[in-house]
């Protein structure tokens, strides 16, 4: 019994087949980190700075990226434990001039614009204090956006 067996390639369906299981691969690959990006770029990044004195702490905070639609204040002497402060009140420069407002997500701090806040505090001539600037974006995620050390003046 002396057989020859010849080995066959792939039939002409079933290489279709295999090659358009790779582009379903690549394609859904490729949506993915599509999206992925997409995220990455709408991402909130903003800077901001706070100053304080006896009465609280004023918040500034220009809009990088992505778009602002909360802010928060948590402070606390140094060595102790943060707690929130009270927001009182915020303005945004526009075109018709500086106008009140809380950010919202119907009324957010978008990119290129800034918005300053005054944060409502107890706080004590000559000592120390410990603040991080929490910011909310339009997906609904909280991200600290400032940290720092102020020191309260005797004024």
């Amino acid at each position: 019994m002396n057989q020859k067996t010849k080995l066959r390639g792939l039939t002409t369906v079933e290489a279709l087949l295999i090659a358009a299981g790779f582009i379903i691969v690549g394609v859904i690959g490729a949506l993915t980190f599509q999206q992925i990006g997409k995220s990455a770029s709408e991402a909130l990044r903003a800077n901001a700075i706070a100053t304080a004195d006896r009465g609280g702490f004023d918040v500034t905070v220009e809009v990088l990226n992505g778009k602002l639609t909360a802010i928060a204040l948590r402070y606390g002497e140094s060595g102790q434990a943060l707690q929130d402060a009270n927001l009182d009140n915020c303005w945004r420069a526009t075109a018709s001039g500086i106008t009140p407002g809380t950010p919202s997500s119907q009324n957010p701090v978008v990119a290129g614009q800034s918005i300053t806040c005054r944060f409502t505090a107890s706080l004590q001539s000559g000592r120390q204090y410990v603040y991080v600037i929490l910011a909310g974006d339009e997906s609904g995620k909280t991200v600290q956006i400032a940290k720092g050390v102020v020191t309260v003046g005797i004024s």
